[in-house]
Parts: C-alpha cells; sequence; structure tokens
C-alpha cells in the first residue's frame, strides 16, 4: 500500500469529502478514483477537470481549491513536445462541457465572449472567469425556468406575452445596476424584489394589449441576452 501510495490516496479522499460535504458521498468516491486512471488526451483530461469542478457548489470557498486543481489537470495537457499548457482549444472544449445543458442559442453567444484563440495560452486568471461564468450561468437558467413554471399558469408549457415582459422587464432592471463580476450578476437576479415583480404582474394582467406567448426556450433566451451584455469578454 505504501509502495502505491495508497495511503496518501485514502487522506486525500477523505480531506476532499471532508472539504466539499457531498450530498452523495458514495458517488463522489467513484468519482474521485474515476479521475486517478485517465490519459493525458485533451477530452480525458477535460472530463477529468468537469468531474473536479463538480465535487461541489460553485458558492462553497472550497471551489476555488478545486478550480486550481482542474485548472492543473489541463496543464498537463501536450501542446508540443516539449511544452505542455491549457491552450484555446482545451479551453473551449471545457466551457462546451460545462454548457452542454444550455440552450443553444445561449452558448453560441457566450462562447463568441469567453472565445480564446485556438493556440493561445490560457492564464488561470481566463480560466477562473470562464468557469464562474459558465458556473453562475447555469444557475441563473435554471432559475429563469423556475420563474417561467410560475408564469405558465395553466402548465400548457406556454406562458401569457404581457406576463413574460413584465417580468423581464423586472430581470432587465435589476440586473442593470449589477456590475459585470458574474457572482453580483447572480446576487442581482436573485434580490429581484417580490412586491415589484407581483406589481409589475399584476399590471400585465390588467392590460391586454399584444396577445400572445412565450415558450420556456424563449422566455429564458430572453433573459440571458441583459445577462451575456455583461459578461466580459476573455483578455489571454
Amino acid at each position: 500500500m505504501d509502495k502505491n501510495n495508497v495511503t496518501g490516496m485514502i487522506k486525500d479522499l477523505l480531506t476532499k469529502i471532508i472539504a466539499n460535504r457531498p450530498d452523495d458521498p458514495i458517488s463522489f468516491i467513484a468519482n474521485y478514483f474515476e479521475t486517478m486512471t485517465v490519459d493525458d488526451q485533451s477530452n480525458d483530461l477535460v472530463n477529468r477537470a468537469v468531474q473536479v469542478l463538480n465535487l461541489t457548489h460553485h458558492s462553497r470557498p472550497v471551489f476555488e481549491s478545486n478550480m486550481r486543481s482542474a485548472f492543473n489537470i489541463l496543464s498537463r495537457y501536450k501542446i508540443t513536445k516539449k511544452l505542455h499548457g491549457v491552450n484555446g482549444t482545451v479551453h473551449s472544449l471545457l466551457m462546451q462541457a460545462l454548457c452542454k445543458k444550455l440552450p443553444s442559442a445561449v452558448t453560441i453567444r457566450l462562447f463568441k465572449r469567453l472565445e480564446c484563440g485556438e493556440h493561445e495560452a490560457v492564464t488561470y486568471d481566463v480560466f477562473r472567469s470562464s468557469v464562474f461564468t459558465c458556473c453562475v450561468l447555469n444557475d441563473y437558467i435554471a432559475m429563469c425556468g423556475n420563474l417561467f413554471d410560475t408564469l405558465d399558469l395553466q402548465k400548457t408549457g406556454k406562458a401569457d406575452k404581457n406576463l413574460c415582459e413584465a417580468a423581464l422587464e423586472q430581470l432587465r432592471t435589476a440586473l442593470a445596476s449589477s456590475r459585470t463580476d458574474v457572482k453580483r450578476i447572480m446576487e442581482s437576479s436573485y434580490s429581484l424584489g417580490p412586491d415589484g415583480l407581483f406589481g409589475a404582474l399584476d399590471r400585465a394582467m390588467a392590460n391586454k394589449q399584444g396577445q400572445g406567448f412565450y415558450t420556456q426556450d424563449q422566455f429564458v433566451i430572453e433573459a440571458c441576452e441583459t445577462f451575456l451584455t455583461k459578461v466580459k469578454r476573455s483578455k489571454t
């Protein structure tokens, strides 16, 4: 066991469990050992980095440590015979993996802002900013989906256009005062005042003009427009 560093691995695993406090420790342990047996190919390294980033929510302090570990994993990527590191190609693969569940219309616009040149070296600061942006955007879209569900009064997958536009305007107002820091963007959207939202929806219910509907995808994509304008372009 000592010869193969099994004891060290177990200690490291226990430390990570204590730090991350996973809801499902068994899956956490399985994922940990799976990351120990990957090759230094780009896809394998990206999958392993994603597993490390998924160990805990981005709002927890230990996520900073996990992000550094993920960057170190990707730094093993072989650029040339003598050069290893994170370049634009690996960066793009990671962004695609982190955003694979998002609407394609949203990811296309997001990647244009986070895109790095294929052969450009990606610094840790750029990597960190991109990862946080993807993680926060995932949360933001989930929040917008929940908001749409409350507007879909008949539970048909469609919500009244006036209600949706009133809610979207309240979102724009909440986000307008936030900085470009993605954490502040999410805080602003969470702080969307219920009184203000109720008033806007009440007025929309009384307004019979502009009849029509929004689907959830339409609502989410529209809600993401303001978010994406807040995202800084990558600077490698």
